[in-house]
């Protein structure tokens, strides 16, 4: 009876260990395959976005698989092209140049496989029929939440006159010029502020520090200039390498050269801590990354999205960075 006994609960294990194999099985068969498209997962950004993106798709029935491109317009057109080939149910892209990506787009579209722009965003007059939704970043609201701290840390020092540089993305594809549109746009509403110089960096803090080395030479350091807005943090960073050079110095006060930065990164925080920069501005790539499993899920399913589903963007200064250093230091 024992003997008996032993053997049925044996069976009864082999059964329950087959049962779960099956109900994995079938889980895994109704995920849906996605293509995540991204830049470089090296960039602290993108890597973090990737992950979570990544480890919130199981929970949304997504499974995904990452195409990662250093910076490389054909190189993620051709992954475009694969992952269409391979007929996955749907891609999720950063568009690394959103005029090169433009045919490879309308490939995905003629083979009735939806697209989720992520991360850089189109204008509005680009594109739009080529993909369904954008999930990410405000452009034009964060660049003026960034104009709105400058003009409100350059009126509280007292400066009724200030001019200012800029020092931006890429101009030629969206992001960057958007931001750079709401820059402008929040300046504007400060009557003594007048942007002097905007020069594309293209993302890059050592061209971003090589330029403003230059920009500084040529208007005498903090006599011929009050303010400087770097497009990120790593960018505003650079900046503040170049004033340091240059024996600039650096803060709040009313003979010092102001910075502003965008996008929340560690190196934006501790200087904001340490009071060599004014702000930034709130932009966190797992929120963004969470949205899109989530819209992913929604648009594979059939369920009506919204066009774009943005981020908030707060304005992050001395007087409330402990609430989003953390969150921030990714």
């Amino acid at each position: 009876m024992t003997k008996i006994s032993a053997l049925f609960r044996s069976l009864t294990a082999v059964v329950a260990l087959l049962m779960i194999g099956l109900m994995t099985a079938g889980a895994a068969a109704q995920q849906k395959r996605v293509a995540l498209l991204v830049g470089p997962t090296q960039d602290r950004f993108i890597g973090t976005w990737a992950k979570v993106f990544s480890d919130a798709a199981p929970a949304n029935g997504l499974a995904v698989t990452v195409f990662s491109s250093p910076w490389d317009p054909a190189l993620q057109s051709q992954q475009i092209d694969e992952a269409v080939a391979q007929k996955y149910d749907a891609l999720v892209i950063q568009t690394l140049s959103q005029k090169a990506v433009i045919p490879a787009l309308t490939r995905a579209k003629n083979a009735k496989i939806p697209v989720i722009t992520i991360i850089a965003q189109f204008r509005e007059n680009e594109a739009q029929d080529l993909y369904v939704t954008y999930v990410g970043e405000d452009s034009r609201t964060l660049g003026q939440r960034a104009g709105e701290a400058l003009g409100q840390a350059v009126t509280k020092a007292g400066r009724n006159n200030a001019k200012v540089a800029a020092l931006v993305g890429t101009l030629s594809e969206g992001t960057g010029s958007l931001r750079t549109d709401g820059f402008k746009a929040a300046v504007a509403k400060y009557p003594g502020l007048q942007i002097v110089i905007v020069e594309d960096v293209q993302w890059n803090p050592t061209k971003a520090e090589q330029a403003f080395g230059q920009i500084l030479a040529r208007f005498g350091g903090t006599k011929g200039l009050d303010a400087v807005y770097g497009m990120n943090d790593v960018v505003a960073n650079g900046a503040i390498q170049a004033a340091e050079s240059a024996g600039v110095k650096l803060g709040r006060e009313k003979d010092s050269l102001i910075v502003v930065g965008g996008n929340c990164m560690s190196p934006g925080i501790k200087n904001i801590e340490s009071g060599k920069q004014a702000a930034t501005v709130l932009m966190l790539p797992q929120i963004s990354a969470k949205n899109a499993a989530a819209t992913t899920a929604d648009v594979l399913a059939g369920k009506k999205v919204e066009r774009a589903v943005y981020e908030t963007h707060e304005i992050i200064t001395k007087d409330n960075v402990a609430q989003f250093a953390e969150r921030c230091s990714y």
